[in-house]
């Protein structure tokens, strides 16, 4: 079986193209782009219960498998749908790191990539 055809999830990218500045010179409010939906496997990696003075969370780490060729930068939004477009993934969902493929797992025909979820 192939790597491609374990991509069962669709996700769309959302890039923020502003460039403008405010006043203070930081970012103005982001105007984002929205990209052609691209072929992924999504999977959390480990699910940690956070409690903190009566605070309680639970963070995934979440990782996800994207073809080589798919146009994804750091800080890139994504929302992560199956095949017929049913939610699977409430957002958003940033795109952390990239692998780059270095060494031995650079013949994969896929990157793996970090994401981080707000909730």
């Amino acid at each position: 079986m192939s790597q491609r055809s374990t991509m069962t999830m669709r996700a769309t990218v959302e890039r923020d193209t502003q460039v403008a500045k405010n006043n203070w010179g930081r970012p103005d409010v982001p105007i984002l782009t929205v990209g052609a939906a691209v072929p992924c496997r999504v999977w959390s990696e480990r699910r940690t219960d956070v409690d903190d003075a009566g605070k309680s969370a639970v963070v995934h780490d979440l990782r996800a498998h994207f073809p080589k060729a798919a146009d994804l930068l750091e800080e890139d939004r994504l929302t992560i749908r199956d095949r017929r477009g049913r939610l699977l993934f409430g957002g958003p969902i940033y795109v952390e790191e990239i692998a780059h493929g270095t060494g031995s797992g650079s013949r994969a025909p896929h990157r793996t990539v970090g994401l981080r979820r707000h909730l």
